[in-house]
């Protein structure tokens, strides 16, 4: 049985300003998030600093597959000029739970970015 292939990585680039690695996904299929239709997410390398022994794009983007349809409220925001950002607390998969933060590129309410994703 063949898997459907449901992301395809269209840009692979480092941010200068942000000091890391980002990857951006398109999306082949439909994933919702908060009522909205994703089509790209952003995986940044956040997570290599200390875990990445337990982590890797490819599990970030299955964690991402079972979020399909959540609807989160944002956190608390530290400074008003931040984007709205979203915690889901203990994402199951495997045998281990994972921290994850989303949020929603500024410009954009089809794209979402991910970062600090490692074992809760």
């Amino acid at each position: 049985m063949v898997k459907e292939k449901l992301f395809k990585l269209i840009n692979e680039e480092f941010n200068k300003i942000d000091n890391e690695w980002q990857w951006t996904y398109l999306l082949l299929a439909s994933i919702t998030f908060n009522e909205q239709i994703i089509t790209k997410i952003t995986i940044t390398d956040h997570y290599k600093l200390e875990h990445d022994d337990i982590m890797t794009n490819e599990k970030i983007l299955e964690i991402v597959k079972k979020l399909n349809g959540e609807i989160m409220k944002p956190e608390p925001k530290k400074k008003p000029t931040w984007p709205d950002v979203f915690v889901p607390k203990g994402v199951e998969y495997g045998d281990k739970k994972y921290l994850l933060v989303f949020w929603f590129e500024r410009s954009s309410s089809d794209w979402l970015w991910i970062r600090d994703c490692y074992p809760n």
